[in-house]
């Protein structure tokens, strides 16, 4: 350690108060980040730039100020950043070598244009339009049925505030989906994981491909080379060497497809909207 006080008391005195004020800032920052993510008052990419900065701000002040680099040698500050860099590099590096690039196929917005007629049969969630009106369907029934305006004699029919719209999303691959809104006046917002399980029931009569997944009671095994049934059940383990069970829930994340109703309070179309699509690497969205 260098540059000693002739007080070292009054010295250590003042690294306490130091070391206690920033682990104040620490704490008043976490807070900050905490509000902005569940907030949410900025769109996706401010949001993660601001909570980058924000983690900058935090990592600088625990290696320079309680991993003491700021009172030790100059060499010893240089290994830790050559180090850090050499560390960040790989981490990066090996993502990107493993990881393919999402890609949107296909993505549309339409607003549901579904007229009402008295020969149709209706079931629970359908929309109908009626002028410039939009009902929604509580119950199955069969025509005929008076008409959604007629309230006083259809309450299987509900009025909307709005426009319904659906949206439909076809993407190769992505652990995370987000569908946002472009005009403020017209707010949608929605995400989520397309993780889906693999439910492939074994079946003695099914012939299998290495790489195939099947499913016996909570368990999961992996197929180990291509065979013809009948076969053994992957549980009999001696009698079963094309079979591996594994450790965990297999998922598909390729090819998925997706689509949801919503009602907008305006009529909107595709180019309203962003879909974003994030992989263990990439962040790719519509243009």
């Amino acid at each position: 350690m260098s540059g000693h006080s002739e007080d070292p008391i009054a010295e250590e005195s003042k690294r306490f108060f130091t070391f206690f004020n920033l682990s104040m800032l620490l704490v008043a920052i976490t807070g900050i980040e905490i509000v902005i993510i569940y907030v949410q008052t900025f769109d996706g990419a401010s949001i993660i730039g601001v909570l980058f900065a924000t983690s900058i701000v935090k990592f600088v002040g625990v290696v320079t100020w309680f991993m003491h680099l700021k009172w030790d040698k100059i060499l010893n500050t240089i290994l830790f950043l050559m180090g850090l860099v050499i560390a960040v590099f790989t981490f990066f590096a090996v993502i990107y070598m493993s990881d393919d690039p999402p890609e949107v196929i296909e993505f549309n917005v339409a607003s549901v244009e579904n007229d009402w007629s008295a020969d149709a049969g209706y079931s629970s969630g359908d929309y109908v339009k009626i002028d410039d009106s939009y009902f929604l369907c509580l119950s199955d029934h069969s025509s005929p049925s008076p008409a959604p305006t007629e309230k006083s004699s259809s309450p299987t029919w509900e009025k909307v505030n709005g426009v319904p719209h659906e949206f439909n999303w076809k993407v190769s691959t992505g652990d995370l989906i987000e569908i946002n809104s472009l005009k403020p006046e017209n707010p949608f917002f929605h995400h989520y994981n397309p993780v889906v399980s693999v439910e492939n029931d074994w079946s003695a009569e099914t012939d299998y491909s290495s790489g195939d997944y099947v499913k016996i009671d909570d368990s999961y095994f992996l197929c180990l080379s291509d065979h013809s049934s009948p076969s053994p059940s992957p549980t009999e383990k001696s009698s079963s060497p094309t079979w591996e069970k594994v450790n965990g829930v297999p998922h598909d994340n390729d090819n998925i497809e997706g689509s949801l109703i919503s009602v907008l309070e305006k009529k909107a179309s595709t180019e309203d909207f962003r879909i974003k699509v994030r992989s263990e690497a990439f962040w790719v969205e519509n243009n």
